[in-house]
């Protein structure tokens, strides 16, 4: 392997390590003469008509020339050979990694005579087997883009999905709606973001580094199948984006656009339009860097700079429930289920044991005694506000209040690129952007009002940062050099940090008075958003290709190397998290349709509770990747993309040696407990998983030209990719350390007792994060987790089939694509949970008491004399649980019929229409990104048995989208000036009648499929199905699917439905964005462009997700009102103007 390793560096290495030729493009073709016989030595001219830089190439014996590494733009061919008339062929566009074909034949005459080649403009590509689209600069600038976001264009493209719904702003945080997308079927955020051929991809989150303005980038081109070597680290696509250049002409733009909720529609939920005012400005500029009488840029020299700012503030309307005055006071006689019954409230004090029976009594009345009712829990009722909405259901009081939450956010984003040439040989470009995005947002979806309850200050400041250096040794040898470094910071705190408002509140001194307490699972919307910290993450790149031209062979190896660290400050609960409820409530004997969550949070009882002391983490790995690619032109109609890429990630590992693992294997010394508690750097080495030096990515792929004439092709391709492993869930558990977790259970794990009351404070101060020092008995009786050290790499496999054929000016594309991936990060699971033959003994785990072996072995409430049943049979009964995390078990199969329909500006019409029909199957795959507002099911694990029934996860994954159509329009109106109407039309007539353009966005999408959870019985989260379809032909908000066709499992069994649910899914989508823009011509060099957009400018009502929680009453049916319904809907109409000034 080393000897392996040194000549495939040593080839790759023969100038100096950077990055690959990505983010431009290549022009390759054949001379002929009248017969068509090859002329070999011709001089080839490739000149970029913007800055006249002229590449040259030699032509070989059989005709063949090639041009590597060509910026994107506007190329004119001249081609020379003695005996023959110079030949010139202009109005060549060239897209990003487009491998772009002219031939052209030679007539006899002399050199000092030229001809002009006519001919249509290359559309199709016939020398690459890669699966893509390109947006160009024509789309961008003029399609209507709610945010001014380019790359939300991406979802123009076929075989590209999001589950991000849309809000009033077009953006998300951090970038959370983009890197949320998915490509060809491969797990959210794990595609690679590419800018200017640089990492555009962040640690930690793996989400992106800088979402660049509409203003700032030329193009960009979604590859969704059969990249070449040079891409790697993705399990979808790659999104290949190249910013603005300036060149010898000055070019530039300032724009602003307005948007306000008195042009906006009222949401189909909302009573009121929530007040919105949104403001973005900015402007560009590039051209020759010249200075006056001391340097002229021109053809040499050139600049562009961006800059845009937008300020917004807005309201929603979250729709949530909230107490009524007398659940407030502990009167419960009134709380009843969905059918109006009163639902029993057991008082948690008055548990006896009969036998394995456990009872309680029901409160008289159903009400709580005055007495018995905890102040400090009374205390936070100040935070929840009395209904102001009628109920959905006047028993339940389900959403009986509606909010007002405001929003405030500023976001500002600088741009700067320099071109320079030093000579014929050498050229070199850098770009900085600099991306900063604050906002006090929080949890939008809480209708709580008070930001201390909600609330968090986030300010995002991320840095982008390439300089490439590209180096021609001979007409057929090219190097490219690229360095680059994505940086991002990021500050955050909760609203309530600082405040000391548990103090205020009366809480015990044991609480910390940093933040608020998380209070979870009290019967309300959680008390969230309380994290306080800092985090950070940089990544390097270094990465060198050579391209070497031999015969009709274009080889380019190269390596990419990768310096990984992410820092990370991150107080999740400061003052530490408390859980209540029903089940201290219930009737333990039968449960379901009993207790109540805030009747156990108004006795104060703790069901648990969780104490966090954290320290800070720096995670740091590397990774080395060598390719080889050879783009072989076999014939003149075939071409063969052969390549091998080999990746070796380092496993992120803590810098300090700051992490723990849980050794399943070894007993503690000096005991018979077998589990330790074991670290990094004393027991195993700096990261607890094996290294993987096996990971290679063959590349196959061939394009046939079938007519010889470049319009129709066929391609085929084979290859596997290894997604970047460097992000949260791939890093060690820092236990012990940074995070340092103690659990507070009820005695002896019975779930019928308290773990405490919330009065009285922690019953033992939480442990502190001594490291080692903790020793390997460090979390006996508490919950341990497991890094299990055979983990594999996440791997994609991909194939795919197209045919593309040009019919004048139209590109149309049928392709069939799919998507095996294996060794994704799926759910946890538990090694101490109960195993599948323990469940006959039935409600006796919980309720019946055995004697405890490890008795006074064991700090905390597993060292008790007596202890549960069900803990008797763990694994390991002297902890609490035993959670494998993060294992790479998840599967995906994604297969997909893909077609385009796209024409390249002419007659004033830009259009594209693309069409996915697709099918993604999974288990229990975990998406990197599984937070932030607007993401539909993203992170649905849904593991009921842990790993022993993981089988039945196994299904239509919760991410599908079916069908999905979108059509996209640029149409340039035939009348006024210059145009099909009215060349000649008077100046007064051109400024009312001239100028105006029309350009749509319209989508149409299937819904994603259902995930119902939620039982009573001990052991399921999902119900049974009672063997009938919930499809409901005429479906509504008030009812999506028939919510009787699901019932409570018996006790102790798994409910038979699946996953996600066979045949109903969620509302679709059809929406219509539209533009109006109207040109007006200032002087010759000056044009004033009005625009007025509008979002879902039809104002169709697109439903969201229906609330998927059942809840079982006595009888085993739903009791929940809510169940099924919808209460919210995507954006209604949103208008926005603009104006902006080009020049």
């Amino acid at each position: 392997m080393s000897r392996v390793f040194r000549l495939f560096a040593l080839a790759a290495l023969s100038a100096i390590c950077a990055l690959a030729q990505v983010g431009r493009a290549s022009l390759f073709g054949t001379v002929t003469d009248s017969s068509g016989a090859a002329v070999s030595n011709a001089k080839v001219q490739i000149v970029n008509t913007g800055t006249n830089v002229v590449t040259t190439a030699l032509t070989n014996e059989t005709g063949y020339y090639t041009a590597p590494s060509l910026p994107v733009g506007v190329y004119q061919v001249v081609i020379e050979h003695t005996g023959f008339k110079k030949a010139v062929r202009g109005g060549i566009t060239l897209q990003v990694d487009q491998r772009g074909q002219v031939d052209i034949a030679l007539e006899v005459g002399s050199m000092t005579e030229s001809i002009t080649v006519t001919g249509e403009a290359p559309l199709v590509d016939t020398g690459s087997s890669t699966v893509g689209k390109v947006i160009e600069n024509k789309r961008i600038q003029e399609l209507p883009i709610n945010g001014r976001n380019a790359l939300a264009l991406t979802l123009l493209t076929p075989a590209v999905r999001t589950t991000f719904t849309g809000n009033a702003s077009g953006f998300a945080d951090r970038g959370i709606a983009l890197s949320g997308m998915s490509i060809n079927g491969g797990p959210s955020a794990l595609n690679a973001i590419v800018m200017d051929g640089a990492n555009n991809n962040q640690g930690y989150l793996a989400d992106i580094n800088v979402n660049p303005t509409v203003d700032a980038v030329q193009e960009f081109k979604v590859q969704s199948a059969t990249m070449s070597a040079e891409f790697g680290f993705t399990a979808g696509g790659v999104v290949n984006l190249v910013t603005k250049s300036g060149a010898n002409e000055y070019h530039g733009t300032a724009y602003y656009f307005l948007r306000n909720d008195k042009l906006d529609a009222r949401n189909a939920f909302a009573t009121t339009r929530a007040p919105f005012k949104y403001n973005q400005f900015g402007g560009a500029v590039g051209g020759p860097l010249s200075i006056p009488k001391a340097y002229d840029g021109k053809n040499r020299t050139f600049f562009f700079y961006n800059f845009e700012t937008w300020y917004f503030r807005r309201a929603s309307n979250p729709i949530g429930s909230t107490p009524i005055d007398t659940w407030r006071r502990g009167d419960f006689s009134n709380f009843l289920n969905a059918n109006g019954q009163v639902i029993p409230v057991y008082d948690p004090d008055t548990l006896r044991r009969e036998g394995s029976q456990v009872f309680r009594t029901q409160f008289p009345g159903n009400i709580i005694p005055s007495t018995r009712l905890d102040p400090t829990t009374l205390a936070f009722l100040r935070y929840m506000p009395a209904p102001n909405r009628t109920p959905v259901n006047p028993f339940t009081q389900q959403n009986n209040y509606i909010s007002t939450i405001t929003e405030a956010r500023e976001m500002q984003q600088h741009t700067g690129k320099i071109d320079h040439r030093f000579n014929d040989r050498n050229s070199m470009y850098g770009r900085y952007t600099f991306y900063r995005h604050f906002t006090n947002a929080g949890n939008l979806q809480s209708p709580w009002p008070d930001p201390d309850v909600r609330a968090r200050l986030d300010d995002l400041r991320n840095n982008n940062f390439v300089l490439n250096d590209t180096h021609s040794f001979s007409p057929n040898i090219l190097n490219e050099f690229r360095v680059s470094v994505a940086r991002s910071s990021f500050p955050f705190q909760a609203a309530s940090y600082g405040k000391d408002l548990p103090r205020a509140l009366g809480l015990h001194p044991s609480i910390p008075s940093d933040t608020l307490p998380f209070l979870n699972n009290f019967g309300f919307a959680n008390f969230g958003a309380f994290t306080v910290g800092l985090r950070g993450s940089t990544n390097w790149q270094l990465f060198d290709m050579l391209t070497w031209i031999k015969g009709n062979h274009t080889i380019k190896m190269g390596y990419d190397h990768r310096l990984n660290q992410a820092n990370n400050f991150q107080r999740e609960t400061p003052s530490h998290s408390f859980t209540f409820g029903p089940g201290l409530t219930q009737n333990p004997a039968s449960p379901a349709g009993t207790g109540s969550a805030f009747a156990t949070f108004l006795l104060g009882t703790v069901s648990s509770a969780t104490g966090v002391v954290y320290l800070g983490e720096s995670q740091k790995s590397y990774s080395s990747s060598l390719f080889i690619q050879d783009d072989w032109r076999a014939s003149r109609r075939l071409t063969l993309n052969l390549g091998l890429r080999w990746d070796y990630q380092q496993w992120p590992r803590e810098r300090n040696n700051g992490t723990s693992n849980f050794d399943p294997n070894t007993n503690i010394p000096g005991t018979n407990l077998r589990g330790r508690t074991v670290y990094a750097g004393v027991d195993y080495g700096p990261a607890p998983f094996e290294p993987i030096y096996t990971n290679f990515g063959p590349r196959v792929g061939l394009a046939y030209d079938i007519s010889g004439k470049g319009q129709t092709v066929f391609r085929a391709g084979y290859s596997i990719y290894y997604p970047s492993i460097f992000y949260r869930d791939t890093f060690g558990s820092t236990s012990g350390f940074a995070n340092t977790q103690t659990q507070y259970i009820p005695p002896g794990g019975d779930t019928n007792l308290p773990a405490f009351r919330f009065r009285d404070g922690l019953p033992f101060p939480p442990t502190q994060p001594l490291g080692a020092k903790l020793g390997p008995a460090a979390f006996l009786g508490q919950n341990v987790t497991l890094d299990q050290a055979n983990e594999k790499v996440p791997m994609s496999q991909q194939w795919s089939a197209s045919l593309q054929q040009q019919v004048k000016g139209w590109l149309l594309d049928a392709s069939y694509s799919a998507n095996h991936s294996t060794n994704l990060v799926a759910g946890g699971y538990n090694l101490n949970g109960v195993q599948p033959q323990n469940w006959v003994y039935g409600q006796r785990l919980t309720q019946e008491r055995v004697p405890n072996p490890y008795a006074g072995q064991v700090p905390g409430a597993l060292g008790g004399a007596t202890i549960t049943l069900q803990q008797s049979l763990a694994a390991y009964p002297y902890y609490n649980a035993v959670t494998v995390r993060n294992p790479h078990l998840g599967n995906s199969n994604y297969h997909a019929l893909l077609f385009t329909a796209e024409r390249r500006f002419q007659a004033g019409l830009v259009m594209l229409f693309s069409y996915t029909k697709a099918k993604l199957i999974a288990d229990s795959v975990v998406t990197p990104i599984n937070f932030g507002p607007g993401l539909e099911q993203a992170g649905v694990v849904g593991y009921q048995d842990g790993l022993a029934a993981r089988t039945l996860e196994r299904s239509i994954d919760p991410t599908d989208i079916a069908q999905r159509g979108v059509i996209s329009l640029v149409y340039e109106l035939p009348f006024g000036r210059g145009r099909k109407f009215g060349a000649n039309m008077n100046g007064i007539a051109n400024a009312f009648l001239g100028g105006w353009q029309l350009n749509t966005i319209t989508t149409m999408q299937s819904g994603v499929p259902l995930t119902i959870s939620g039982a009573n019985n001990f052991r399921a989260s999902r119900p049974n199905s009672t063997g009938k379809s919930a499809k409901l032909d005429n479906p509504t908000e008030y009812k999506w699917f028939d919510t009787t066709q699901f019932v409570n499992p018996p006790n102790f069994t798994l409910g038979t439905v699946g996953r996600t649910l066979p045949d109903v899914r969620a509302p679709g989508i059809f929406n219509m964005d539209l533009s109006a823009i109207k040109d007006t011509r200032l002087t010759e060099q000056l044009r004033m462009q009005f625009r007025a957009e509008a979002f879902n400018w039809l104002n169709n009502v697109n439903l969201g997700l229906p609330n998927m929680g059942f809840s079982a009453g006595p009888d085993g049916r739903n009791q929940s009102a809510a169940f099924g319904t919808i209460v919210s809907a995507r954006d209604a109409r949103i208008i926005q103007f603009g104006l902006k000034l080009i020049f």
